[in-house]
Protein backbone atom coordinates (compact mmCIF):
# COMPACT_ATOMS: atom_id res chain seq x y z
CA UNK A 1 0.00 0.00 0.00
CA UNK A 2 3.25 2.45 0.99
CA UNK A 3 4.33 1.56 -2.32
CA UNK A 4 1.16 2.59 -4.32
CA UNK A 5 1.06 5.56 -2.17
CA UNK A 6 4.73 6.82 -3.20
CA UNK A 7 3.52 5.50 -7.01
CA UNK A 8 1.22 8.05 -7.11
CA UNK A 9 2.46 11.16 -5.07
CA UNK A 10 5.40 10.65 -7.88
CA UNK A 11 2.99 10.80 -11.21
CA UNK A 12 0.38 13.98 -9.70
CA UNK A 13 3.41 16.76 -9.43
CA UNK A 14 4.48 15.60 -13.00
CA UNK A 15 0.75 15.12 -14.43
CA UNK A 16 -0.38 18.82 -12.59
CA UNK A 17 3.09 20.38 -14.18
CA UNK A 18 2.15 18.75 -17.71
CA UNK A 19 -1.32 20.17 -17.85
CA UNK A 20 -0.50 23.36 -16.29
CA UNK A 21 2.29 23.76 -19.29
CA UNK A 22 -0.46 22.71 -21.83
CA UNK A 23 -2.67 25.51 -20.67
CA UNK A 24 0.49 28.56 -20.07
CA UNK A 25 1.53 27.28 -23.72
CA UNK A 26 -2.22 27.43 -25.42
CA UNK A 27 -2.84 30.85 -23.36
CA UNK A 28 0.75 32.41 -24.78
CA UNK A 29 -0.06 31.56 -28.08
CA UNK A 30 -3.54 32.60 -27.84
CA UNK A 31 -2.13 35.79 -26.45
CA UNK A 32 0.25 36.39 -28.71
CA UNK A 33 -1.86 36.03 -31.76
CA UNK A 34 -4.28 38.81 -30.00
CA UNK A 35 -1.45 40.79 -29.92
CA UNK A 36 0.41 40.18 -33.27
CA UNK A 37 -4.01 41.31 -34.85
CA UNK A 38 -3.79 44.20 -32.96
CA UNK A 39 -0.23 45.59 -33.89
CA UNK A 40 -0.52 47.86 -37.08
CA UNK A 41 1.90 46.83 -39.69
CA UNK A 42 4.03 49.38 -40.78
CA UNK A 43 6.80 49.39 -43.54
CA UNK A 44 9.85 51.92 -42.77
CA UNK A 45 9.91 52.04 -46.86
CA UNK A 46 7.80 51.95 -49.82
CA UNK A 47 8.82 53.31 -52.59
CA UNK A 48 6.61 55.49 -55.07
CA UNK A 49 7.42 52.62 -57.85
CA UNK A 50 6.56 49.76 -55.72
CA UNK A 51 2.90 51.32 -54.38
CA UNK A 52 1.66 52.74 -57.26
CA UNK A 53 3.23 50.58 -60.44
CA UNK A 54 5.75 50.21 -62.22
CA UNK A 55 7.37 53.00 -64.74
CA UNK A 56 6.34 52.91 -68.56
CA UNK A 57 8.55 52.64 -71.56
CA UNK A 58 9.98 56.18 -72.37
CA UNK A 59 8.77 57.40 -69.52
CA UNK A 60 5.18 58.09 -70.37
CA UNK A 61 2.09 57.73 -68.34
CA UNK A 62 -0.17 54.56 -68.53
CA UNK A 63 -3.05 54.92 -70.81
CA UNK A 64 -6.14 52.76 -70.57
CA UNK A 65 -7.00 50.34 -73.59
CA UNK A 66 -9.20 51.97 -75.44
CA UNK A 67 -6.95 55.06 -75.42
CA UNK A 68 -3.50 52.78 -76.87
CA UNK A 69 -5.82 51.83 -78.88
CA UNK A 70 -6.29 54.77 -81.01
CA UNK A 71 -2.38 55.80 -80.50
CA UNK A 72 -1.78 52.51 -81.94
CA UNK A 73 -3.95 53.19 -84.80
CA UNK A 74 -2.66 56.35 -85.52
CA UNK A 75 0.97 55.08 -85.25
CA UNK A 76 -0.04 52.21 -88.22
CA UNK A 77 -1.45 55.49 -90.17
CA UNK A 78 1.60 57.35 -89.82
CA UNK A 79 4.01 54.54 -90.71
CA UNK A 80 2.23 53.69 -93.63
CA UNK A 81 2.07 57.15 -94.57
CA UNK A 82 6.16 57.50 -93.92
CA UNK A 83 6.30 54.05 -96.30
CA UNK A 84 3.92 54.70 -99.02
CA UNK A 85 3.27 58.71 -99.01
CA UNK A 86 -0.24 57.23 -100.38
CA UNK A 87 -3.55 58.45 -99.10
CA UNK A 88 -5.73 55.12 -97.19
CA UNK A 89 -8.69 53.64 -97.65
CA UNK A 90 -10.54 52.05 -95.09
CA UNK A 91 -13.81 50.23 -95.90
CA UNK A 92 -16.81 49.40 -93.94
CA UNK A 93 -16.49 46.02 -94.22
CA UNK A 94 -12.76 45.60 -93.63
CA UNK A 95 -11.88 48.38 -91.62
CA UNK A 96 -15.25 48.93 -89.31
CA UNK A 97 -13.93 49.67 -85.92
CA UNK A 98 -10.83 51.83 -87.53
CA UNK A 99 -13.15 53.80 -88.87
CA UNK A 100 -14.72 54.60 -85.39
CA UNK A 101 -11.29 54.90 -83.97
CA UNK A 102 -10.36 57.77 -86.71
CA UNK A 103 -13.32 59.49 -86.51
CA UNK A 104 -12.43 60.20 -83.00
CA UNK A 105 -8.38 60.56 -83.25
CA UNK A 106 -10.33 63.69 -85.24
CA UNK A 107 -12.34 64.96 -82.09
CA UNK A 108 -9.22 64.81 -80.03
CA UNK A 109 -7.32 66.21 -82.76
CA UNK A 110 -9.46 67.71 -85.80
CA UNK A 111 -6.48 68.71 -88.06
CA UNK A 112 -5.04 65.20 -87.19
CA UNK A 113 -6.16 64.08 -91.01
CA UNK A 114 -8.31 65.47 -94.00
CA UNK A 115 -11.07 62.71 -94.54
CA UNK A 116 -13.64 62.29 -97.38
CA UNK A 117 -16.98 59.80 -97.16
CA UNK A 118 -17.10 57.31 -100.06
CA UNK A 119 -20.05 54.62 -100.64
CA UNK A 120 -18.60 52.05 -98.43
CA UNK A 121 -15.76 53.78 -96.18
CA UNK A 122 -13.33 56.40 -95.83
CA UNK A 123 -10.28 58.36 -97.51
CA UNK A 124 -8.14 59.44 -95.23
CA UNK A 125 -5.44 62.05 -96.27
CA UNK A 126 -2.54 63.07 -94.93
CA UNK A 127 -1.52 66.36 -94.26
CA UNK A 128 1.82 66.44 -95.71
CA UNK A 129 0.60 65.20 -99.04
CA UNK A 130 0.08 67.82 -101.49
CA UNK A 131 -2.68 66.70 -103.25
CA UNK A 132 -2.75 68.14 -106.90
CA UNK A 133 -5.64 66.06 -107.66
CA UNK A 134 -8.49 65.35 -105.63
CA UNK A 135 -9.94 62.66 -107.87
CA UNK A 136 -6.50 60.70 -107.48
CA UNK A 137 -6.63 58.21 -105.60
CA UNK A 138 -2.78 57.14 -106.75
CA UNK A 139 0.40 57.41 -104.88
CA UNK A 140 1.03 61.46 -103.99
CA UNK A 141 4.71 62.17 -103.62
CA UNK A 142 5.83 64.29 -100.84
CA UNK A 143 8.56 67.66 -101.41
CA UNK A 144 10.11 66.61 -98.14
CA UNK A 145 12.76 64.08 -97.38
CA UNK A 146 11.95 60.74 -95.51
CA UNK A 147 14.12 62.27 -92.46
CA UNK A 148 11.82 65.32 -91.66
CA UNK A 149 9.51 63.38 -92.07
CA UNK A 150 10.48 61.21 -89.63
CA UNK A 151 10.79 64.23 -87.43
CA UNK A 152 7.62 65.26 -88.05
CA UNK A 153 5.57 62.01 -87.50
CA UNK A 154 7.62 61.64 -84.14
CA UNK A 155 6.25 65.07 -83.27
CA UNK A 156 2.60 64.43 -83.89
CA UNK A 157 2.72 61.31 -82.43
CA UNK A 158 3.95 63.13 -79.30
CA UNK A 159 1.51 65.61 -79.52
CA UNK A 160 -1.43 63.17 -79.82
CA UNK A 161 0.12 61.21 -76.50
CA UNK A 162 -0.08 64.36 -74.73
CA UNK A 163 -3.82 65.09 -75.86
CA UNK A 164 -4.33 61.64 -74.30
CA UNK A 165 -2.55 61.76 -71.04
CA UNK A 166 -4.30 65.37 -70.65
CA UNK A 167 -7.74 63.30 -70.89
CA UNK A 168 -6.56 60.81 -67.94
CA UNK A 169 -4.84 63.43 -65.92
CA UNK A 170 -7.93 65.61 -65.70
CA UNK A 171 -9.85 62.42 -64.15
CA UNK A 172 -7.16 61.51 -62.31
CA UNK A 173 -7.04 65.14 -60.68
CA UNK A 174 -11.36 65.20 -60.04
CA UNK A 175 -10.28 61.67 -58.15
CA UNK A 176 -7.59 62.64 -56.18
CA UNK A 177 -9.73 65.83 -55.09
CA UNK A 178 -12.51 63.42 -53.98
CA UNK A 179 -10.13 61.14 -51.92
CA UNK A 180 -8.47 64.38 -50.47
CA UNK A 181 -5.52 63.17 -51.87
CA UNK A 182 -3.85 66.32 -53.72
CA UNK A 183 -0.50 66.15 -52.75
CA UNK A 184 -0.09 62.85 -54.62
CA UNK A 185 -0.37 65.22 -58.13
CA UNK A 186 2.76 66.66 -57.44
CA UNK A 187 4.47 63.25 -56.80
CA UNK A 188 3.35 61.70 -59.75
CA UNK A 189 3.98 64.23 -61.95
CA UNK A 190 8.06 62.70 -60.88
CA UNK A 191 7.76 59.30 -61.56
CA UNK A 192 4.80 59.12 -64.53
CA UNK A 193 2.67 57.41 -61.84
CA UNK A 194 -1.26 57.76 -61.50
CA UNK A 195 -2.53 56.64 -57.90
CA UNK A 196 -3.20 53.15 -57.29
CA UNK A 197 -6.58 53.74 -56.19
CA UNK A 198 -7.39 55.21 -59.71
CA UNK A 199 -9.16 53.48 -62.55
CA UNK A 200 -7.52 54.53 -65.71
CA UNK A 201 -10.87 52.98 -67.43
CA UNK A 202 -12.49 56.17 -65.39
CA UNK A 203 -10.94 58.55 -68.34
CA UNK A 204 -13.84 59.79 -70.64
CA UNK A 205 -14.82 58.23 -73.94
CA UNK A 206 -13.62 60.03 -76.34
CA UNK A 207 -17.37 60.39 -78.76
CA UNK A 208 -16.54 60.42 -82.74
CA UNK A 209 -16.92 63.20 -85.06
CA UNK A 210 -19.83 62.73 -87.44
CA UNK A 211 -20.05 62.57 -90.83
CA UNK A 212 -21.61 64.49 -93.23
CA UNK A 213 -23.29 61.42 -94.49
CA UNK A 214 -23.61 57.77 -92.69
CA UNK A 215 -21.86 55.10 -93.77
CA UNK A 216 -22.80 52.48 -91.47
CA UNK A 217 -26.32 50.94 -92.17
CA UNK A 218 -28.98 50.19 -89.85
CA UNK A 219 -28.60 46.34 -90.41
CA UNK A 220 -24.90 46.94 -89.93
CA UNK A 221 -25.12 48.35 -86.43
CA UNK A 222 -27.92 46.84 -84.78
CA UNK A 223 -26.55 43.20 -85.25
CA UNK A 224 -23.18 45.00 -83.40
CA UNK A 225 -25.59 46.03 -80.37
CA UNK A 226 -27.72 42.65 -80.71
CA UNK A 227 -24.31 40.64 -80.29
CA UNK A 228 -22.83 42.65 -77.20
CA UNK A 229 -26.44 42.70 -75.48
CA UNK A 230 -26.82 39.10 -75.98
CA UNK A 231 -23.19 38.18 -74.52
CA UNK A 232 -23.70 40.36 -71.71
CA UNK A 233 -27.15 38.77 -71.11
CA UNK A 234 -25.71 34.82 -71.89
CA UNK A 235 -22.88 35.71 -69.37
CA UNK A 236 -25.15 37.21 -66.09
CA UNK A 237 -27.23 33.86 -66.62
CA UNK A 238 -24.12 31.73 -66.08
CA UNK A 239 -22.24 34.00 -63.40
CA UNK A 240 -19.24 34.12 -65.25
CA UNK A 241 -16.38 36.83 -66.72
CA UNK A 242 -15.15 34.09 -68.46
CA UNK A 243 -15.84 31.99 -71.49
CA UNK A 244 -13.57 29.85 -73.46
CA UNK A 245 -12.97 31.67 -77.16
CA UNK A 246 -14.23 28.72 -79.59
CA UNK A 247 -17.48 28.37 -77.10
CA UNK A 248 -18.18 31.33 -77.36
CA UNK A 249 -18.03 31.96 -80.93
CA UNK A 250 -20.54 28.71 -81.76
CA UNK A 251 -22.73 29.74 -79.33
CA UNK A 252 -23.01 33.35 -81.09
CA UNK A 253 -22.61 31.82 -84.16
CA UNK A 254 -25.90 29.21 -83.58
CA UNK A 255 -28.07 32.21 -82.29
CA UNK A 256 -27.87 34.92 -84.55
CA UNK A 257 -27.35 31.94 -87.69
CA UNK A 258 -24.04 33.21 -89.36
CA UNK A 259 -20.94 31.91 -89.82
CA UNK A 260 -18.07 32.08 -87.92
CA UNK A 261 -15.79 34.41 -89.40
CA UNK A 262 -18.08 37.18 -89.26
CA UNK A 263 -18.97 36.46 -85.63
CA UNK A 264 -15.25 36.51 -85.02
CA UNK A 265 -15.15 39.81 -86.92
CA UNK A 266 -17.96 41.35 -85.43
CA UNK A 267 -16.06 40.25 -81.61
CA UNK A 268 -13.35 42.08 -82.80
CA UNK A 269 -15.05 45.09 -83.94
CA UNK A 270 -16.55 45.26 -80.64
CA UNK A 271 -13.26 44.53 -78.57
CA UNK A 272 -11.84 47.00 -80.42
CA UNK A 273 -14.43 49.74 -79.42
CA UNK A 274 -15.01 48.44 -75.91
CA UNK A 275 -11.11 47.17 -74.96
CA UNK A 276 -11.52 48.76 -71.40
CA UNK A 277 -14.66 46.19 -71.02
CA UNK A 278 -14.14 43.20 -73.04
CA UNK A 279 -10.93 41.58 -74.33
CA UNK A 280 -9.77 38.28 -75.54
CA UNK A 281 -6.79 36.70 -73.37
CA UNK A 282 -4.24 34.76 -75.70
CA UNK A 283 -2.45 33.37 -73.79
CA UNK A 284 -1.81 30.26 -75.13
CA UNK A 285 -0.65 29.18 -79.00
CA UNK A 286 -3.71 27.17 -79.34
CA UNK A 287 -6.72 29.29 -79.87
CA UNK A 288 -9.73 26.90 -78.14
CA UNK A 289 -7.35 27.82 -74.77
CA UNK A 290 -7.97 31.19 -75.44
CA UNK A 291 -10.49 32.81 -72.81
CA UNK A 292 -12.81 35.81 -73.99
CA UNK A 293 -13.79 38.59 -70.72
CA UNK A 294 -16.33 41.04 -70.04
CA UNK A 295 -16.18 43.40 -67.45
CA UNK A 296 -19.94 42.51 -65.93
CA UNK A 297 -20.46 45.29 -63.87
CA UNK A 298 -20.18 48.04 -66.81
CA UNK A 299 -21.53 46.52 -69.51
CA UNK A 300 -25.00 45.90 -68.71
CA UNK A 301 -24.80 50.19 -68.59
CA UNK A 302 -24.13 50.70 -72.33
CA UNK A 303 -27.50 50.68 -73.57
CA UNK A 304 -28.51 50.81 -77.20
CA UNK A 305 -28.81 54.75 -76.94
CA UNK A 306 -25.32 54.90 -75.51
CA UNK A 307 -23.90 52.83 -78.19
CA UNK A 308 -25.43 54.69 -81.18
CA UNK A 309 -24.54 58.10 -79.90
CA UNK A 310 -20.78 57.44 -78.80
CA UNK A 311 -19.68 55.03 -81.36
CA UNK A 312 -21.68 54.70 -84.49
CA UNK A 313 -22.37 58.66 -85.20
CA UNK A 314 -26.32 58.61 -85.29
Amino acid sequence: MSDFSFISECFLPTVKKVKLDLFNSFEDETMSDIIKKQEKSFIPFLSLRQKYGEHQKGGFYPLPKKYASLLDLCKRIEMNYLRNQCQIQFTVHNNFSDIIQVLQLLTLEPSLYKIKGIQDGIVIQHPFQNNHNNNDKSIVKNSLDNTQTSELIEKRLKNLRDKLDQQVQMKHKEHLSLIKCEDFEHFGSQFKLYHNDFDLNDSPDIKPIKLKKPIFSQELVQFHIDMLKFMVDHYDKRGVSFMFYENIVTILSVHFNKVKSEIEKTLKNLMNLFSDKIQIIKNHINKQRWIVQLDRSSLPYLNKSFILNQFFCY
